[in-house]
């Protein structure tokens, strides 16, 4: 039976990995009957992102200066004609296999969306490193089940950095939220989730993501970027927080803690003794107890304190969204300067 693949790429400023992608692309193994057409969604790129995407060969190219991100993904659903879909990000490079792996789910005669956290790059630092072995090693699915498919919690792991779906998914959930300036991802794939769609995360579906963070102020800068109000209350609301709800009660119980911390700060300053300070081990204990909790899983004690790290920018990052302290938040890659490609090429094809 004959199948069509449509790949969607929505970008910004991606002239540096475009090629790349392109290249992956070309290389995807293909199950028999199966071909691939590739939308290029572009938001309004400054370099020569347009230009490089018309020499490579993207199928389609569609103009949307200013576009949000939602409002881009939608417009590539309604140009892609495959009966199956994928949404990769301008510096996402799928395996050779990517395909072959997807395709035995995505024919199935259900609403299907597949997806797994991607890699980052095979020369990623330690906070790349650390970020990744967070979602790896999150839900407790993935560790039971090793390289096999998992539907428990996949709507959390499942973004348009790797995503796939057939066309049926569609009929449960037409379209992005497009009043949700990030996020939409989760959203449409806890939705999807709601609405009884069969929703798999695959330890095999491997995508590597050039993109990731790689000082920790970028890092607290995307987790701010991130970080979505109205998207937590739509979870929120939708599932009364029986579901979907860990990163939502985490930001909670940092902000308070976090605020229990400056008081107590302010109480040891104002009546000069030390007692007051232990009003800072909520939040020691809010940072460290996931921290220990996905180093005992990945094995590994060093894990620990890099994850502490890494938890409290999070935590702070998000504790600023919830009270509104950052209306008007830049994508945390606005101030970055164009990556260069040499470390891109020494990832796997």
């Amino acid at each position: 039976m004959k199948h069509l693949l449509s790949i969607l790429v929505v970008a910004l400023n991606e002239a540096e990995h475009l090629p790349l992608l392109m290249e992956h692309v070309k290389r995807l193994r293909r199950p028999p009957g199966w071909s691939i057409e590739t939308i290029l969604v572009d938001g309004g790129s400054r370099d020569r992102s347009l230009e490089i995407a018309h020499a490579i060969g993207f199928t389609r190219i569609i103009q949307l200066p200013g576009a949000s991100i939602p409002v881009s993904r939608n417009r590539a659903l309604r140009e892609a004609n495959g009966d199956m879909l994928a949404f990769l990000d301008g510096d996402c490079l799928p395996d050779r296999d990517w395909l072959e792996k997807a395709a035995p789910y995505l024919t199935a005669d259900e609403p299907v969306l597949l997806g797994f956290p991607v890699h980052p790059a095979r020369d990623g630092n330690w906070i790349q490193q650390a970020w990744y072995a967070h979602w790896r090693h999150k839900n407790t699915a993935a560790q039971l089940k090793a390289q096999m498919p998992f539907e428990e919690g996949a709507f959390r792991l499942i973004t348009t950095r790797n995503m796939l779906l057939n066309r049926r998914l569609l009929d449960l959930v037409p379209a992005f939220n497009e009043t949700l300036t990030t996020g939409e991802d989760t959203d449409f794939a806890f939705r999807a989730s709601e609405a009884g769609a069969h929703l798999l995360a695959l330890p095999t579906l491997i995508v590597t993501h050039l993109g990731e963070p790689s000082t920790l102020g970028q890092y607290f800068r995307q987790q701010l970027w991130h970080a979505n109000r109205k998207a937590y209350a739509t979870i929120l609301l939708s599932s009364g927080g029986k579901r979907g709800a860990n990163a939502i009660y985490f930001s909670l119980a940092f902000l308070l803690s976090l605020l229990l911390a400056l008081a107590a700060l302010v109480a040891t300053a104002l009546l000069r003794t030390p007692w007051p300070l232990l009003g800072l081990l909520p939040l020691a204990a809010v940072t460290a107890a996931p921290a220990l909790l996905i180093a005992l899983r990945a094995h590994s004690p060093l894990l620990f304190f890099r994850l502490c790290v890494l938890y409290f920018l999070y935590g702070a990052a998000r504790s600023i969204d919830l009270v509104g302290l950052a209306p008007d938040k830049p994508s945390w890659k606005s101030a970055l300067t164009p990556p260069t490609a040499d470390s891109a090429r020494k990832t796997k094809p």
